[in-house]
């Protein structure tokens, strides 16, 4: 690389250093009186900084306005580059007000924190989680007070008075801050004081490496405490705007506590008056959708069976029974109940004299949701004609929806259109049709890429890079995945980038580019390690170990010593000085595994919201992609740069005619 291209390139990738560890402490959960002195030694009292309590409601970033009330003044007169460094993510940190702010003498919509309207739909309508459009900030405000924290003194101790109403965005905002500050030598300390008791935020959070408890967690509470001062406006169900988007907003930025208090205050005005059924059973489904996002299924499923009960609107019975379908398939892997529910639903429909453009949408979910049990059942099925057959069911039902909503108008349609594009696409590449898949993606793609907006074309060339890499094209993979890596770094998102780099130095193994599977592992484990994401340095730092092995390059001191750390091992063969075998023998010994690239970009961060992960990555699963591989073991079924394309993950021939992907492919 060129010294000007070098320089071109962010700081993080120009600094040579791997070598780190995770922060092991920094955050203690304080259950029980005790003073700061008792808690962390006799010396904490000096660098003890008070923050005052939060104020009730759950606001988004309530907690972290107490903070820089404190802070901001010092910052200002003893450190203001920081601010001037920072001012971006400044500002929307004290930005105050909202967009309905004060239209009706509200107060639900809260504080205004920047969420996209796709993210709201989608947390609402397909129960996904979308962390990755709000992590962007939440690292950078992470950052801000890395920086700023040390005008308030070397090591201090920010002790929080009522930490269990501070809002989750601030506590990630705040963890965060925690692990980059260990990271730069830099060590905060956070003594969390609890109030009224646990949370069940508070209870995840406890996993976390660096957080420890004094004494013992109070189980958290059947529902948020009530909020005297929330005001809230007339609810309007299926409105864009007030009740419902506020609410949408809030599960869209896992503010739940929010969520959950903004529900149960609409609950309590709609549930007072008659004949509003349909709208106490959206509430109630709303609900529903907060407790599955935070792993409460049974409970979700229970309050869906509830807004069944009471559900007048045919619409709304065919998106409840939608959802009952979608929770028991992705979480509980009963595809035989939920066709139950996907079958229900569309009866509500086809009872519909007329269905109008919200129905017709609302089918073509369903349609989506019986061909996803459909390929799931086919994935799982040891019998290759039902599996055949599976597959042929799925791409029937999931052409009829995209027929369906081709040229239906409105964000929902679009929404829905994206998805099912991207869903035959997926189908077309897990039962082996690699080049169709391909052009049928660029087809469907054209329109949305051709609005130049830089943050599709990051997804779109990631996907076209997997599927060529699946049918063993490993160069035009890689030029794909160079293409995607060249976008994520121009909008500067360290969190896809660093999935891209890991992704173009697997290609780069499978083709047998040693040195450039080394320089993109080097700079994935770089990029990992400044968003102090343990999992993917222990990957991307195993495939560069392995790329320097397999291509018998030494390894240099910093590789080393980050070796040492990790896989202690294989560093210690390293240091006796044998030969490639039996280093590759020593680096299996010590379990230093990479990720294959999975078939899609993760729309949520577990390193980021501190929600956990679902028990199975449906696709991986779907795709048959292993989460973790031996790099000189690849598993059965993949390609390498001197195997043929073996037809899909399995072999499985083809199932659709190229005429029926062809027909659907033109219009977006």
């Amino acid at each position: 690389m060129t010294s000007a291209a070098e320089a071109t390139r962010p700081a993080w990738l120009q600094d040579p250093t791997l070598a780190w560890r995770p922060a092991a402490h920094g955050v203690v959960l304080c259950a029980r009186p005790h003073d700061t002195p008792g808690c962390l030694g006799p010396h904490s009292a000096e660098a003890a900084v008070d923050i005052g309590p939060p104020g009730t409601g759950y606001d988004h970033l309530c907690g972290l306005q107490e903070l820089l009330a404190v802070l901001l003044p010092v910052v200002r007169s003893t450190l203001p580059e920081v601010l001037e460094r920072h001012a971006g993510v400044v500002a929307l940190l004290r930005r105050q007000d909202s967009p309905d702010a004060g239209a009706d003498g509200s107060t639900e919509r809260g504080r205004f924190v920047p969420v996209s309207e796709t993210a709201s739909l989608g947390t609402t309508r397909r129960i996904s989680r979308e962390s990755h459009t709000t992590a962007g900030w939440i690292d950078r405000a992470a950052r801000f007070l890395t920086d700023a924290l040390p005008a308030l003194g070397d090591r201090p101790v920010l002790v929080l008075h009522a930490f269990d109403h501070w809002d989750r965005i601030s506590v990630r905002i705040l963890y965060r801050t925690v692990l980059l500050a260990d990271l730069a030598g830099r060590p905060l300390t956070v003594r969390g004081l609890l109030r009224d008791g646990g949370s069940l935020f508070l209870e995840q959070l406890t996993r976390q490496r660096a957080v420890r408890v004094c004494g013992e967690l109070p189980p958290a509470p059947d529902a948020p405490r009530a909020d005297p001062g929330l005001t809230i406006g007339a609810w309007r169900s299926g409105s864009p705007t007030g009740p419902l988007r506020a609410i949408g907003d809030a599960i869209a930025l896992q503010n739940f506590e929010r969520a959950d208090l903004l529900i149960a205050a609409h609950l309590a005005a709609v549930g007072a008056e008659d004949g509003r059924a349909d709208d106490v059973a959206d509430l109630i489904r709303l609900q529903a959708i907060s407790d599955a996002q935070t792993g409460r299924i049974d409970l979700a499923v229970a309050k869906l069976e509830r807004s069944l009960e009471l559900a007048e609107r045919r619409e709304l019975r065919a998106h409840l029974n939608y959802l009952v379908a979608l929770l028991v398939t992705k979480r509980k892997d009963d595809t035989d109940t939920a066709r139950t529910y996907y079958l229900r639903g569309l009866d509500c429909i086809d009872a519909l004299a007329a269905p109008g453009v919200d129905a017709q949408v609302e089918k073509a979910w369903i349609l989506n949701g019986l061909a996803l049990a459909a390929a799931i059942d086919a994935r799982a099925t040891e019998d290759a004609q039902r599996r055949d057959h599976l597959f042929e069911e799925a791409f029937e039902l999931e052409f009829k929806a995209f027929r369906m909503v081709r040229e239906m108008p409105g964000d929902s349609a679009f929404y829905l259109r994206y998805n099912l594009s991207h869903n035959l696409a997926f189908l077309l590449q897990i039962t082996g049709r690699h080049r169709q898949a391909e052009d049928f993606l660029r087809s469907v793609s054209a329109t949305m890429l051709g609005t130049g907006r830089p943050e599709f074309f990051v997804p779109h060339h990631y996907a076209i890079a997997v599927i060529q890499s699946r049918r063993g094209d490993h160069a035009e993979a890689a030029a794909s995945f160079a293409a995607a890596i060249r976008v994520a770094g121009a909008l500067r998102d360290p969190f896809h980038l660093e999935k891209l780099l890991a992704a173009a130095g697997h290609t780069d193994l499978r083709r047998g580019d040693h040195d450039g599977a080394a320089r993109h592992y080097r700079d994935a484990a770089r990029t990992a390690r400044r968003l102090c994401d343990e999992v993917a340095f222990a990957q991307n730092l195993a495939g560069l170990l392995w790329a320097l092995t397999l291509g018998e390059t030494p390894w240099d001191r910093h590789v080393l010593t980050a070796a040492r750390i990790w896989y202690p091992e294989a560093a210690g063969a390293h240091d006796r000085g044998v030969g490639r075998d039996q280093l590759a023998e020593a680096l299996t010994r010590a379990g230093a595994e990479v990720a294959p690239p999975s078939s899609k970009l993760p729309s949520y961060l577990a390193s980021v919201d501190l929600e956990g992960l679902p028990g199975r990555d449906l696709n991986r699963f779907l795709a048959g992609i292993t989460a973790r591989e031996n790099p000189s073991r690849p598993p059965a079924g993949s390609t390498r740069a001197d195997v043929p394309d073996a037809g899909g993950p399995e072999g499985a021939a083809p199932v659709v005619p190229a005429s029926r992907a062809s027909t659907a492919g033109g219009a977006q």
